[in-house]
């Protein structure tokens, strides 16, 4: 009888699913991006001040740890042009920007508005589906432990990968236009580094994993100590 075993394919871990670009694509959604030369400001989806939370029009923030200094992509009625447009909102942060309170942001600024809007929900859709996919690999997979490491390492790489290379892309942004810059170089640089460092973390991970799991350490041989001199001996 022909062994059953022979006409299967046969999958290893390495052809399992990663959650490696949803991840990478949904971190800046949720992580807040350091703005290097800000004195502390980071770029966000949601407002930090928990008396607008759930109700301000803004969509993208550039604020400190309480949300009282910002400077934030609005749209609604503006005093200073007397219509409804997309304008920026700030506080504390002329300083960094530049920016006036109440500013125009024009047609580059309805982009932004509109994108970052989007990217607020897809982002935490491509999260969640990023969780499904990990978690079904480490279901399926030849070696559980080592994949549960793989992804834990991803994400970590992922998180570490989005504030790092978001940061210079802030950086880089707001160097050639503060606001609409910044915004753009953060998010775009937060989705290269997350998917750059998801998979780093995810290969190193498993490099090391694979590593330990084949060393063998030969334990030294017992040595007898010299007795102090003048003691007794046995």
């Amino acid at each position: 009888m022909a062994d059953p075993t022979l006409s299967e394919e046969v999958t290893s871990d390495e052809d399992l699913m990663s959650g490696m670009i949803p991840v990478g694509v949904g971190a800046g959604s949720v992580v807040r991006i350091p703005i290097p030369g800000t004195n502390g400001l980071a770029v966000a989806l949601d407002t930090r001040d928990p008396r607008f939370r759930g109700q301000s029009t803004s969509t993208l923030f550039f604020q400190d740890v309480t949300g009282k200094r910002v400077l934030r992509l609005d749209y609604g009625p503006n005093p200073r042009s007397g219509t409804i447009d997309y304008h920026w909102n700030q506080r504390g942060t002329h300083d960094s920007f530049r920016i006036s309170d109440h500013a125009p942001a024009g047609r580059g600024g309805a982009a932004l508005y509109q994108g970052a809007r989007a990217y607020r929900y897809a982002g935490r859709v491509f999260l969640i589906a990023g969780i499904a996919i990990d978690a079904w690999s480490i279901v399926v997979a030849d070696r559980p432990i080592r994949r549960t490491v793989q992804v834990v390492s991803g994400w970590t790489g992922a998180w570490l990968g989005c504030r790092g290379v978001g940061q210079l892309g802030a950086a880089a942004g707001t160097f050639v236009e503060p606001g609409l810059g910044t915004g753009v170089g953060a998010l775009g640089g937060c989705i290269v580094g997350g998917i750059g460092g998801y998979a780093l973390g995810e290969a190193v991970s498993g490099e090391v994993y694979d590593w330990a799991a084949d060393t063998f350490f030969t334990p030294l041989p017992e040595t007898s100590l010299p007795a102090a001199a003048g003691g007794a001996q046995p």
